[in-house]
């Protein structure tokens, strides 16, 4: 007698989630390239002042706004409903649009309003998916691989401790009007990469469980 094991297809959310990461990190890999800014001591929206920088930076945005929506569209598929996990999603996905509607001001120039949203948007984006990525590790059932999960639990406190490590130096600078500190924009690249590795891993997480 010969036993068949089937396996499920992969789930339509979990590709989109990764064509809208592929978008997030090609769009921003392009930002090296013409967004006319230093990657090692200048933040990544100060691309706005080139026009490709500009579009650039927009289709990074919505990328992972994108990403973020499917990856949520996964967590009601698979997981029980839990509205703390909806609510940090939601909120993610909408201050990264907001860092699109609200650019940032250029060196030299006063903030304003715009300013000001731009940066509690950018501070949201890199905040949020440790949170969601640890209660994603937290609340993967029986089904989940045991080994991607210790992944993402691993991401997300590194992704976590990148976060603390960067706003307890650079944020007393900036709220003083210092300005940034060196290699500030080389340290805020290291925590976009790890953003991007964590929203990759939860969908990862959450297609193993989802399949039979």
């Amino acid at each position: 007698m010969t036993a068949t094991i089937v396996r499920a297809g992969t789930s339509r959310w979990y590709r989109n989630v990764q064509l809208s990461l592929g978008l997030g990190a090609a769009a921003g890999a392009g930002l090296l390239l013409v967004g006319d800014v230093d990657p090692v001591d200048q933040m990544v929206s100060q691309s706005i002042r080139t026009v490709p920088g500009a579009v650039l930076l927009a289709l990074a945005a919505c990328g992972l706004a994108a990403a973020g929506a499917w990856l949520l569209a996964g967590t009601r598929r698979v997981l029980s409903p839990a509205w703390p996990l909806t609510v940090l999603l939601s909120v993610w996905c909408v201050s990264l649009l907001a860092v699109v509607v609200f650019p940032t001001n250029l060196p030299g120039t006063e903030p304003g309003v715009a300013a000001g949203l731009h940066r509690f948007g950018a501070a949201l984006m890199a905040a949020l998916p440790p949170l969601f990525a640890l209660l994603i590790a937290k609340r993967a059932g029986p089904g989940a691989d045991p080994a991607r999960v210790r992944w993402l639990r691993a991401a997300g406190w590194s992704a976590f401790a990148a976060c603390v490590a960067f706003a307890a130096v650079n944020g007393p600078a900036v709220l003083l009007g210092h300005g940034l500190l060196p290699f500030a924009g080389l340290a805020e690249r290291v925590l976009l990469a790890l953003v991007l590795v964590v929203v990759g891993l939860c969908a990862w997480v959450l297609e193993g469980e989802e399949r039979p």
